[in-house]
């Protein structure tokens, strides 16, 4: 599965201003909220209780907070690189700035730990890191998922 696939471009924001992990789950939930209005405090709750289970962080400064919501439909994936380096608590002290979030409904099974998976690849791949902090646009962005 390519990035692009499940992250389309209208998901993908760059030079967010967030100074705390804290403030990082609360620009996250309300990207997630403009699309479902229906979960409106529900997402930021749900992404606090995940990360205290243990840190979302994969290192090299990417995070993957994610969470299961009731009363979602479907899952969905943000992309988001912020303007500066935020302290979430990493295994290997790095700070991160960028973060792939996805949300899913309740009741799914697999289809989260697939799109985990397909990040987990691209993120493996060589220079794949350093070439996404290099693209100056979503649009940039967007079409180096489509190559992946």
């Amino acid at each position: 599965m390519k990035l692009h696939e499940f992250i389309p471009l209208n998901s993908i924001f760059i030079n967010v201003d967030v100074d705390s992990k804290k403030n990082a789950f609360k620009v996250i939930a309300n990207f997630f909220e403009k699309k479902n209005p229906n979960l409106m405090g529900q997402i930021t709750e749900k992404l606090n209780e995940r990360e205290r289970l243990g840190t979302t962080t994969i290192g090299n400064g990417v995070a993957i907070p994610h969470t299961k919501v009731d009363g979602l439909e479907k899952t969905q994936v943000l992309f988001i690189r912020f303007s500066s380096k935020v302290d979430f608590s990493a295994a290997d002290e790095k700070m991160v700035d960028m973060v792939f979030s996805i949300i899913a409904p309740e009741t799914c099974q697999s289809e989260h730990l697939l799109i985990l998976s397909s990040i987990s690849n691209f993120l493996k791949k060589k220079d794949s890191i350093e070439k996404i902090r290099k693209q100056k646009t979503a649009e940039d962005i967007y079409k180096l998922f489509e190559a992946s």
